[in-house]
């Protein structure tokens, strides 16, 4: 049996985000909107999701309960501020009142940024950071179709800044979705490719909640349920859409969201965001292929809780342990082994480290505080 971390500090945790789990959940989402007061809805989708019948579904039962949609599905990966500030005019222009997000993480986000300019003034770039976010959204409602983003239930999202070739992150209670519909029928057409790298996403969440210098015994406990289900579940689910182990896969995906909302994320997703940011690697992705280097490289300064994991993923509890076993999941669901594989290059190594350097992530949620030098060698050693 796993245990749960002790903490001699103050522990604050809510969860914020109502959420309807199970089969047919999409079927109950026009009983759910009836409580928001809210007449037009803004669909922020992207267009594979729109292929594989899934918004449909979507506006089907919104439409049942007679609400008017609006449907935009040009959510790229990696979500720009141009196309925040497209989405956003359009939810101005056909005078919507509330927002439902309807994929992975780039949706979601999406959506969490048009909510919140929605109702506070100003440009995205004044509310990059934690905590500057004042007024509440509009009604904001998602359902996610992949089964590691977490967005759902978080607050935080994730924007890319071209311009800068930068990701930029916005923190606040306040991004927290009113509710979040986790259907897994949604997720059984997902292809195995994006099960295994939304499933490893997921464990680094998860993974990273359990490090974290701002992890706390409910985060913990989230975090480590989380690491369990996906361990056992996500081999099966990758093999084949069975729906017992991919609901599992949501589950999990949602706990670890609501871990990482306090617990915060780490050094891996420091170095993942310049990934997508320059090479336009999906965000899942870029955190599968590191999470095994960075936690060789954190093991000296969290052996505990790196046993905790390995506990968790029925592993001898041991720091070593968990390395291996993170490495043997990524192989065993088909994630590549090298950075080189996805089509990085050393070119813009010194630029990707500079940003993972001096992110929040590095300095201040990690275990370990990494030197510039130190980042550059971890890229090159995924390379």
């Amino acid at each position: 049996m796993t245990t749960i971390k002790s903490t001699d500090t103050l522990a604050i945790f809510q969860a914020a985000t109502k959420i309807v789990y199970g089969p047919g959940a999409v079927a109950r989402m026009g009983d759910l909107v009836q409580n928001l007061d809210v007449r037009r809805l803004l669909v922020v989708t992207d267009e594979g999701v729109s292929r594989a019948g899934i918004t449909a579904r979507v506006v089907a039962a919104l439409v049942d309960a007679g609400i008017d949609i609006v449907v935009f599905d040009g959510v790229e990966p990696n979500p720009s501020i141009e196309t925040v500030e497209k989405t956003l005019a359009l939810y101005r222009d056909r005078v919507c009142e509330g927002v439902v997000a309807v994929g992975g993480g780039s949706p979601i986000d999406a959506a969490k940024a048009v909510a919140t300019l929605a109702t506070n003034p100003g440009d995205l770039a004044d509310y990059i950071g934690v905590g500057k976010i004042v007024q509440p959204l509009v009604p904001l409602m998602a359902v996610p179709t992949t089964v590691g983003t977490g967005s759902e239930v978080t607050t935080w999202a994730v924007i890319t800044d071209l311009a800068q070739r930068k990701k930029v992150v916005l923190g606040s209670p306040l991004l927290a979705p009113r509710i979040a519909v986790l259907d897994p029928e949604l997720v059984l057409s997902l292809p195995a490719s994006l099960t295994a790298s939304t499933g490893i996403d997921a464990l680094t969440h998860a993974i990273e909640s359990v490090i974290s210098l701002f992890a706390g015994p409910f985060t913990d406990g989230l975090a480590l349920e989380a690491i369990h289900l996906i361990a056992a579940n996500l081999p099966t689910a990758v093999l084949s859409p069975e729906l017992g182990a991919r609901a599992n896969l949501l589950y999990a995906s949602a706990m670890a969201g609501m871990a990482f909302s306090y617990a915060r994320t780490a050094l891996v997703h420091g170095m993942a965001h310049p990934l997508s940011a320059y090479y336009d690697v999906p965000h899942g992705l870029a955190n599968a292929i590191l999470l095994p280097s960075v936690l060789a490289f954190n093991l000296p300064t969290c052996e505990t809780q790196l046993a905790r994991v390995a506990a968790a993923m029925g592993e001898e509890a041991s720091a070593q342990a968990a390395v291996e076993a993170v490495r043997q999941l990524n192989a065993r669901v088909g994630i590549p082994s090298c950075l080189s594989d996805v089509g990085v290059t050393e070119e813009h190594i010194p630029h990707m480290a500079q940003d993972a350097f001096e992110s929040g992530n590095a300095q201040v949620v990690n275990p370990r505080k990494p030197t510039y030098e130190q980042v550059i060698e971890l890229y090159r050693q995924a390379l």
